[in-house]
């Protein structure tokens, strides 16, 4: 896994390297500027003008940093300056020492006339968190209006380290170049766009310098598929769990056909799917790998609950929702699912419209809820707007699992998968899964995991990652435009076998 951080523990990470080992900050700082100037002068090999836009805090020290280095490499530098307004750091006033000594000249006032190959950020680093206004807001304008690169130092002015919020104006980068670890703010939209292509440069800022306190995030990394259930090779299909499907109603049989294949496609021993009685002759013939309990939403609620109960009485993990519409029926089972089960239950689609509406049942139940709902079905069940669930969706999810002590597995191009033991990003998949039966794909997938015995935090985050990572090599297979669910589905079987986690399988 990679750590993810935000402003407050990068700050805390770059201190500690700085006060508990005693690293230099100057000497991290001129590792930074060598990390901005290499990845630059590969950008525009050619380049030899360049405007470099400093603040007065240790962003700005980088950026005057980067200067120098330009410049004794025979480059044209326009250093620009905000005027001191009494905040300028030590490193900062250091920085423009050297700068004046070699005979550097900084102007406090940005050129009207400049012609340059790139233009540098160096405003605001990581520690925004509200609106550039004035002689900032001034300035990040003038820097988009001109031409060639722009490269952000650290991040881009007017995009939040933490969350990726945009706030405007905002720097428009076309390369950012961090530091130490990735931020937040350069994983999630609408941040992301504005980042460009962000690369890491190290900067003598390691893992020790936590001194035992990890980040709050990370993103699993194709190595972490070895940490997958491991397959006996003296095993049979109770060993590798039983998946209750309760998914599908009338002219929705394809819901519960598509995370019951995943589910065995990701190495569930037995799904069974529970739906209504018109789905049988349909499932039967698609996947007759499957046992079914099927049952006539027209049914008293007393057979119902005596289908659903024998089918709990089975099964290891249950896969809710999928499909099965709002009606009376979908309801009840719902109901008393959540009531009963003391399993790991994969909550989703209809399942979280209902919830949305019964949010009680979210606290009383005595399963361990694995929800996966999109920002549509987060707006529904949080009562905000799809918009803000979009601008917030670290916040948005993080405060969802705490709340209901569930895994929130919010749904997006950057997935957020939050519990309590911290928040993963996935940014593996690809817009060619932006299709019909994708959700029920993911939810038959970490159902699977979840039979094989993994947590369901570590299922959620896995599950998530192989199910981006065969939507990636269906999108290659047939192009982004024409990806079904199914060819989703077909690929499941490869991501898994690659020579990566083979050792697992």
């Amino acid at each position: 896994m990679r750590w993810i951080v935000n402003s407050e523990e990068m700050m805390a990470c770059d201190s500690n390297t700085i006060r508990h080992f005693g690293v230099p900050s100057l000497v991290l700082m001129e590792r930074a500027a060598l990390g901005v100037v290499r990845q630059v002068l590969r950008e525009v090999p050619k380049a030899s003008a360049f405007c470099i836009v400093c603040g007065n805090g240790n962003n700005g020290a980088d950026g005057l940093a980067v200067a120098r280095l330009l410049w004794q490499q025979g480059c044209k530098v326009t250093v620009v300056q905000v005027p001191d307004t009494g905040k300028r750091t030590p490193e900062n006033q250091t920085q423009r020492d050297i700068l004046a000594r070699y005979g550097i000249h900084i102007t406090e006032r940005f050129p009207s006339d400049i012609q340059c190959d790139c233009v540098i950020d160096a405003l605001f680093g990581v520690g925004l968190s509200r609106e550039p206004k004035g002689i900032y807001a001034e300035w990040i304008t003038a820097m988009n209006a001109l031409g060639g690169l722009k490269a952000a130092v650290d991040m881009p002015s007017g995009v939040s380290s933490d969350d990726g919020a945009v706030y405007e104006p905002c720097f428009q980068a076309d390369l950012t170049v961090t530091f130490a670890y990735e931020k937040a703010g350069q994983i999630l939209y609408p941040g992301r766009e504005k980042c460009g292509k962000t690369i890491l440069a190290e900067i003598g800022i390691t893992d020790d310098s936590w001194l035992n306190k990890r980040p709050s995030c990370h993103m699993l990394e194709p190595a972490d598929l070895r940490q997958l259930p491991k397959r006996p090779s003296r095993s049979n299909k109770g060993t590798f769990g039983r998946v209750l499907a309760i998914a599908g109603s009338t002219n929705m049989a394809g819901a519960a056909l598509f995370c019951a294949q995943s589910a065995y496609r990701i190495g569930c021993g037995l799904v069974k799917i529970c739906t209504t009685q018109s789905n049988r002759a349909v499932l039967q013939g698609a996947l007759p790998e499957a046992v079914l309990a099927v049952y006539d939403e027209e049914e008293s609620e007393t057979m119902l609950q005596h289908t659903v109960s024998e089918a709990l009485a089975w099964a290891d993990v249950v896969i809710l929702g999928p499909g099965i519409g709002t009606g009376k029926a979908a309801r009840q089972i719902v109901s008393y699912v959540l009531k009963n089960a003391s399993l790991p239950v994969v909550a989703d689609a209809d399942a979280l419209n209902i919830l949305a509406e019964q949010p009680k049942l979210l606290t009383d139940t005595p399963a361990k809820l694995v929800l996966t709902p999109h920002p549509g079905e987060m707006a529904r069940l949080t009562g905000r707007k799809v918009c803000e669930i979009q601008r917030s969706i670290r916040r948005t999810a993080e405060e969802f699992a705490a709340r209901y002590h569930v895994v929130c597995v919010l749904k997006d191009a950057v997935t957020v998968i939050a519990g309590p033991s911290g928040t993963c990003f996935n940014d593996t998949g690809c817009s060619a899964m932006a299709k019909g039966g994708s959700g029920d794909v993911l939810t038959g997938v970490i159902a699977g995991l979840l039979a094989q015995g993994m947590e369901p935090e570590a299922a959620a985050q896995a599950g998530v990652f192989i199910n981006g990572l065969a939507g990636e090599a269906a999108a290659k297979k047939n192009g982004r435009y024409s990806v079904l669910a199914r060819d989703i589905l077909a690929e499941i079987g490869g991501v898994m076998d690659t020579g990566i986690c083979k050792e697992s399988l």
